[in-house]
């Protein structure tokens, strides 16, 4: 999805949200934090709002609410919107009847965290007091997976490109793809794309970014010479990550090719391309999860972008054994996100458990 289609959707939802949701967008524009998290934290937003009329616990429709409307809300109200979203089915999305994931969940906490946060301490009224007295928010426990973090590391790892795995994998797509596919049309648009595809993946295995970092970046992001690419990372900051030499070909290759591939007028800056009715634009979020699943597939299992991401950070931890150094690497502002990497890398445990009574 290009950022523009994004911001034209966060426009509309914006329409049906209280003015004090615009003042809120409008400062976190500026961090800035990524157009489509303030879109998907909007929708959240409206949800909420359209639960809180629907159980009559606001006199007003979302669009009419008031900051009294929230000043009134308690700690309970929020428990049963909790309970609500653990217990009933998604409605009006491609995955309806699907009951929602934890993840799923503690992604609504987090956008209704980020409003009261800054409704109750970044604000002023005429008065200059903060919009909100309080934020009860901050009373609302995260959810629980019921899973231990060596559980949930046990399920990564199935889904991981570990050792040899993540360069075989590169070469799969480079040599042995091909041999699958029947017809003329799919062998066409696998050649035209073959040389970008190789770099994406190879940019995914050799930074660990963000899939919004990949499709966010520019030509003058890249520095080839020093290994390095210049990123935006979660939350608006600037930071530059470090590319792996091992896929630094792979990158080239594509550097080399992209003006002949997909010839870009002058003001296209994108640095990953495809052809939209004849003209070159930036590839969109969604076609290089599509990509990244096609070759996956063929190749081992299914994956994402983001178990893609969790390769690179399981990697170098077992590399390292430093989770400082795995933060630094991913953007993590702390080592509490990376933690799960020390359960991946269990061999050590086991093998001091075999060892145990010898």
């Amino acid at each position: 999805m290009r950022n523009q289609s994004v911001y034209n959707r966060l426009t509309e939802e914006l329409t049906t949200l209280p003015w004090f949701v615009h003042e809120y967008v409008q400062s976190k524009s500026i961090i800035p934090y990524s157009i489509v998290t303030l879109y998907e934290y909007s929708k959240e937003y409206r949800r909420f709002f359209d639960w809180l009329y629907r159980e009559k616990l606001v006199s007003s429709p979302p669009h009419k609410l008031e900051i009294i409307d929230l000043e009134k809300l308690k700690k309970e109200e929020f428990d049963l919107y909790k309970s609500h979203l653990l217990h009933s089915v998604k409605v009006g999305t491609v995955n309806d009847g699907r009951v929602r994931s934890f993840v799923t969940i503690q992604r609504t906490l987090t956008a209704l965290r980020s409003l009261f946060r800054y409704l109750a301490e970044q604000t002023e009224d005429k008065n200059q007091q903060p919009y909100l007295s309080q934020n009860v928010m901050m009373k609302v426990e995260n959810v629980k997976t019921g899973k231990t973090l060596q559980e949930r590391s046990r399920a990564i790892e199935k889904k991981l490109l570990l050792d040899d795995d993540a360069i075989n994998f590169l070469k799969f797509i480079e040599n042995d793809y091909q041999k699958l596919l029947k017809s003329h049309q799919a062998l066409a648009a696998f050649n035209r794309n073959k040389i970008r595809d190789l770099a994406i993946n190879a940019l995914f295995l050799g930074t660990g970014m963000r899939l919004s970092e990949l499709v966010n970046l520019q030509m003058s992001d890249l520095d080839l010479y020093n290994m390095e690419v210049s990123v935006i990372r979660k939350g608006g900051y600037q930071d530059t990550c470090y590319i792996s030499s091992l896929f630094i070909d792979y990158i080239n290759d594509y550097i080399e090719s992209r003006k002949i591939l997909y010839q870009p007028d002058n003001a296209e800056k994108a640095l990953f391309l495809t052809t939209y009715r004849g003209a070159a634009k930036r590839i969109d979020q969604s076609t290089v999860e599509k990509m990244v699943a096609k070759y996956s597939t063929h190749f081992k299992v299914r994956l994402t972008p983001h178990k893609l991401r969790h390769t690179v950070g399981t990697q170098l931890y077992k590399n390292t054994n430093s989770l400082l150094t795995v933060s630094h690497q991913l953007g993590q502002t702390g080592t509490s996100a990376t933690a799960i990497y020390t359960h991946i890398v269990d061999k050590e445990q086991r093998n001091a458990i075999n060892d145990l009574w010898l």
